[in-house]
This record gives structure tokens, sequence and C-alpha cells, in this order.
């Protein structure tokens, strides 16, 4: 209990503290407004007392110059889609994050703690701590995946659209810009490829936009981009690849939505048979009390 009465008083002492430091900071811009201060200045941002003390206490973990595994935040950026402009940005979330989880898991077991169940109280205030560190990370493998289904239906378009424009004789760069237009996860990586190819070689374009793919384990993705090198390093034929790979995307995309169909009907019949159990249940309650009076 003492432990927990320190962290309680610590807690409120830089609630405190950043509620003065609130009110300073609204004071001294209306006072510079009344005095007509003639020099604009922008104002500064600054870490919150909670922010610095995480930032100090563990920078291998919030601070995006120490972090251990920022190439690793930077790699789930590229293959969420940049849902978070910066690494930074990315580490701030995880900060506020972790300290909703922090406070949460502190206020369920300080009512543990409470209620006797000092053994449990801290095993559940680790619990929390490790959600709240594990979220961030969790958000954008999720991202990510939503991103991977995304482009994978949206490159059955982009290679319908693709393949018409290879066969009436349009060249392949050309045919990728205009493909690049329709819009979509795959549609926009074929206009990243198209732009860095045209400031990098096409190697180095090919690197780079399988950079961003949302899922480097996608065996349609990478054969494309392999014959996209192909074509342009041993000028290879791309029309029959293109094809081929269509196909392969369609059947994939239909075997994936019989499965998503199977699994829906699976849970409709599993709900079904509660509800009728239920049903059941309901009836033969009242007699089922009757027999026990």
């Amino acid at each position: 209990m003492t432990l927990f009465a320190f962290l309680g008083a610590l807690s409120l002492s830089v609630l405190a503290f950043e509620l003065l430091s609130t009110f300073q900071a609204a004071f001294g811009t209306f006072g510079g407004g009344r005095l007509m201060n003639v020099r604009s200045s922008v104002p500064v941002q600054r870490r919150s007392t909670w922010e610095a003390l995480l930032v100090a206490i563990w920078p291998a973990r919030f601070d995006p110059g120490q972090a251990r595994d920022l190439a690793d935040v930077v790699g789930l950026l590229r293959r969420a889609g940049y849902p978070y402009d910066t690494p930074g940005e990315f580490y701030a979330v995880a900060i506020r994050d972790f300290s909703i989880f922090l406070l949460v898991g502190g206020l369920l077991a300080g009512a543990l703690a409470a209620m006797d169940g000092l053994i449990a109280a801290p095993i559940l205030a680790l619990v929390f701590v490790f959600l709240g560190l594990r979220r961030p990370y969790a958000r954008l493998r999720m991202l990510a995946r939503k991103r991977a289904e995304s482009l994978r239906n949206n490159m059955l378009i982009g290679l319908s659209v693709l393949g018409a424009l290879l066969s009436s004789g349009v060249g392949v760069q050309e045919a990728l810009r205009r493909t690049s237009a329709v819009g979509g996860p795959f549609c926009n990586l074929l206009g990243l490829l198209v732009a860095r190819m045209e400031v990098d070689d096409f190697s180095k374009a090919v690197e780079v936009t399988r950079a961003h793919l949302p899922d480097p384990a996608d065996v349609e993705a990478g054969l494309f981009l392999r014959d996209i090198q192909d074509f342009f390093a041993s000028n290879r034929p791309i029309l029959s690849s293109v094809q081929g790979l269509q196909e392969s995307v369609h059947r994939t995309v239909v075997e994936l939505t019989e499965a998503r169909a199977a699994l829906v009907r699976q849970r409709a019949g599993l709900f079904g048979v509660l509800a009728v159990l239920g049903l059941v249940l309901a009836i033969l309650a009242p007699f089922l009390g009757t027999g026990l009076m």
C-alpha cells in the first residue's frame, strides 16, 4: 500500500505541475498580446513532464533518436501506408497509449489492492504495461494486413488495365503511368515505381517499391516486380506475365472470398444453435423453477 500511495502522490504532483505550467503559458501568451509585442515568435513545442520522464527513463523505447527498433518502425510505417508522417509522431502516439494503459492498470491494481488482492494487483499492472507497450505496433501490423488485402483486390483491377494497355501497343512505362491514375494501393505503388524510375535506375526503383509492399511475402506482387525488373534489364516480354498474374490473382481473390463466406456460414450456424438453445432454456426455465420449489 505504501508503494501505491507513493505512486499516487507522485502522479498528483506531476498533474498539478502540468496544470500550473499550462496556466502560466496561457497567461504569458495573453500578456504578450496585451503588451503588443512587436516580435512574433513561433510557440516552442515542448514535451510534458510525464513524456519527458518516460523518455528519460526509457529512451530506447520512446525516444526517436535513441530507439533500438527505429528501423523496424520505419519498415512498418512503409508497409502500413504511412499512417504517421514521421517516426517521431509514432513514438508520441506510443507514449500516449502507454500512458493510458498505465493509468487504467494502476487504477485497477489500486482497486484490487484496496480489496486485499495484493497478489493479483502487480500481475494486473504488468499485463496492462505489456499491452500498452505492444498496442502501437499491433495497430501498425493490423493496418498493414488491411492494406495487403486492399492491395490484392486492387491488383486485379490494375493488372486488367495494364494488360489492356499493353495489348493495344502502349509502352510499358507509359502503361504503368496510366494505370497508376486508376487509384488504389496497387496502382499507387505503380505510381511510386514510375516516379522513382524518373530519378533512379530501374533496379533501385524496384527495390524502393518492394520496400513499400504491405506484405513482403506476397507472391504475386513479388513476381510482378521481378517481371518489371527483367523487362528493363533483359528486355523480356511482359504481356504474357501480366496476363498470367491476372489469372493467378483472380483465383486468389476468389479463394479468399469463398473462405470468408464459409467462415461467415459457420459462425451463423453456431449463433443459430446458441439461439435455439437459449430459446429452449427460456421455455423450460419456469417449469424447472417450479420443480425445484
